[in-house]
């Protein structure tokens, strides 16, 4: 477990102490002129603890204006703040205001560092948080969707897939701690503020409008059923409470009273604070209809979209390559790894028809998918619980160190099933307490034929996302703020070469349909260069991208249609993985290159994973340096 993280002193505040201490020896009474001046050793700041120093202290009032976030890494109160965990951030015009002021902030603080005095941890922290400022400053140039502290993000306040109608009930029903009745009290709390996070919001949908940004038509559709979704039951059996109720039911110190009134008070702001909320949202969203239209890229902006486009690309991994290139690149590796594909298939007795064709018949093969039922879910939950267990047997082979924590396998709920991916996880809290949770999308078994299990399995759980946040959580000296950040094209990038890597771990020994599955898996994510910059720079409609998807890939219409409406409010991030991965296996090669025989695969992962996720142009100059040191040794 983590020791516990204090709110570092300023580095400012110690250079000013030492600064009075030499002007109070200059003042000294002057009586004894001759005797000789005392000599006082003023005590060097080191430059390196310094900078740690100030990065904490970013984390620090990054966090007390996001309690959220705070929750959800399960910091100490004196980090975020007391009782954070009863407060809900601002999220309209004054949240963008303060996200601007201390982006602006940071990067100044940052820039009255030296780079090249600092060492180890603090020098690569300075070039991950040089790059996450930088492009803040640049998202923060754009007027709509919102300002931030780093990072790009989306260019819209609400989708079918963001927004606080989707996070806050998923913070609250698994990140909120109820271990105590302070926190039950913080619950209660928060249920209360859903009216002002929503009209906030609802303020800011109606500014981007008036620039004539909305996200597009089905994006709007996506939110407004999720949220009647979500409200459809009476308030007392709303998730809501439901999860609360669950979770008291063990707390110790709670009398049967005590736990049902309670509940009682969470059905009652559910009613008359949590349903309004979500009623005057979905009414503020139903407005924008007419105006929304039906394209779905980011062009539809003008040139402010072509520029957005290009900064998020480049967030993700794109290094400088232009959307035009990318598309091209993604159009090549269809074409290798559907080649690759073909041969399998051939092997399976399969020649007629494409790869796609051929990869779908095998999977409406009888036996190949379980059934769509609840027992059929769960059985498949628990082959996703044996695929864990088999991977993490062999891990010791290929990493030096693995995640202390767990992983949990469960399914997403259902109020969100209809726009949510078919996978994906999220971490453990920093103490420990939580595990990380591998979520699989259940509406419809027929999305996850047998054969594709396994690869979803690596990619989500292990070796993939779970190892590389879990071991980055870990990390007892990362500042606290590069656990705040995220890297997609190093997170995802790594996950898609997890996938890869299973196969040198033995995972589809004697399984060539599942390797076909892992094959498949590749080529879906190289298709997402085509379609995301089809779909963001070619002007492809929704349409055209839901059926290129299809044809390359095989992939279920239901399941495509989720995925480009994901593409299409989240531009540039779909690129991250396979540019990523390209990324990863390009150093591992450029090792393997360099060190012959004392190429240890172990100690490559290590040094990609244990000191965090970073931006692809810092993993390289890391890699190369440990490169250099392994041959100089």
């Amino acid at each position: 477990m983590p020791a516990k993280t204090t709110f570092p002193t300023d580095p400012r505040r110690a250079l000013a102490l030492a600064a009075l201490a030499l002007i109070s020896v200059g003042a000294c009474d002057r009586k004894e002129a001759d005797a000789p001046a005392p000599i006082v050793a003023v005590k060097q700041v080191d430059p390196s603890a310094a900078f740690l120093d100030m990065a904490a202290r970013h984390a620090g009032l990054a966090l007390r204006e996001s309690p959220e976030f705070a929750t959800s890494l399960g910091v100490s109160e004196d980090i975020a703040g007391e009782g954070y965990n009863s407060r809900l951030g601002a999220y309209g015009f004054e949240g963008d205001q303060r996200a601007r002021a201390l982006n602006e902030e940071f990067l100044q603080e940052l820039k009255g560092f030296d780079r090249a005095s600092l060492s180890g941890t603090a020098a690569i922290t300075y070039d991950v948080l040089k790059d996450a400022y930088e492009l803040g400053a640049r998202r923060n140039a754009f007027a709509f969707g919102g300002a931030t502290t780093w990072g790009v993000g989306s260019p819209y306040s609400v989708t079918q897939l963001s927004g606080p109608h989707l996070f806050l009930p998923r913070l609250l029903m698994t990140q909120h701690p109820l271990d105590s009745k302070e926190n039950v009290e913080a619950y209660l709390s928060r249920l209360g503020e859903f009216g002002r996070v929503f009209d906030e919001v609802s303020e800011a949908l109606g500014a981007d409008a008036a620039l004539g940004v909305t996200p597009p038509i089905f994006a709007i559709e996506g939110a407004i059923n999720s949220i009647g979704q979500f409200t459809a039951s009476a308030p007392a059996q709303n998730p809501l409470v439901a999860t609360l109720s669950e979770k008291i039911a063990g707390l110790e110190g709670l009398s049967d009273k005590e736990r049902a009134d309670y509940a009682a008070r969470a059905a009652e702001l559910v009613e008359t604070a949590v349903y309004p909320a979500y009623a005057r949202l979905s009414a503020a969203l139903d407005s924008l209809r007419e105006q929304a239209g039906g394209d779905a890229g980011v062009w539809r902006l003008g040139e402010d979209g072509a520029a957005f486009y290009q900064l998020a690309l480049n967030s993700y991994g794109a290094g400088g390559m232009t959307g035009d290139e990318i598309h091209e690149l993604g159009l090549s590796e269809v074409a290798r790894i559907t080649a690759e594909m073909d041969a399998i298939l051939k092997a399976q007795g399969l020649e007629e028809g494409s790869a796609s064709e051929r990869f779908e018949a095998i999977g409406a093969r009888p036996g190949m998918v379980y059934s769509n039922t609840d027992d059929g879910r769960q059985s498949l939950l628990s082959e996703l619980n044996n695929q864990v267990g088999a991977v993490m047997a062999v891990t010791p082979e290929w990493f030096g160190r693995t995640p202390e924590q767990a992983v949990e396998v469960r399914r997403i709920p259902e109020y969100e099933q209809d726009s949510s991916p078919g996978g994906y996880y999220t971490g453990p809290s920093l103490d420990g307490s939580r595990p990380g949770i591998y979520w699989v999308n259940l509406k419809d078994t027929a999305d996850w034929p047998k054969h594709t299990l396994k690869t979803l399995t690596f990619h989500e759980a292990v070796p993939g996302h779970h190892f590389q946040i879990s071991l980055q959580r870990a990390i007892e000296d990362l500042p606290l703020i590069r656990n705040m950040m995220g890297y997609s094209e190093f997170s995802e990038g790594w996950a898609l070469y997890a996938e890869a890597l299973a196969t040198e771990m033995g995972m589809y020994k004697d399984d060539s349909l599942g390797d076909l599955g892992r094959l498949q898996s590749e080529l879906f994510r190289a298709a997402r260069l085509v379609v995301d910059t089809g779909l963001h720079v070619k002007q492809w409609t929704r349409e055209q991208a839901i059926d290129y998807m299809i044809a390359a890939t095989g992939e279920s219409r239901a399941s495509v249609t989720r995925e480009i409406e994901r593409y299409a409010v989240w531009p540039g991030q779909a690129c991250s993985y396979k540019l990523g991965m390209i990324r990863i296996n390009a150093l591992r090669k450029e090792a393997e290159d360099a060190l012959g025989p004392d190429f240890d695969i172990r100690e490559f992962h290590d040094q990609v994973l244990l000191t965090g996720s970073m931006p692809m142009p810092v993993l390289e100059k890391k890699i190369r340096a440990w490169i250099a040191s392994k041959k100089n040794a």
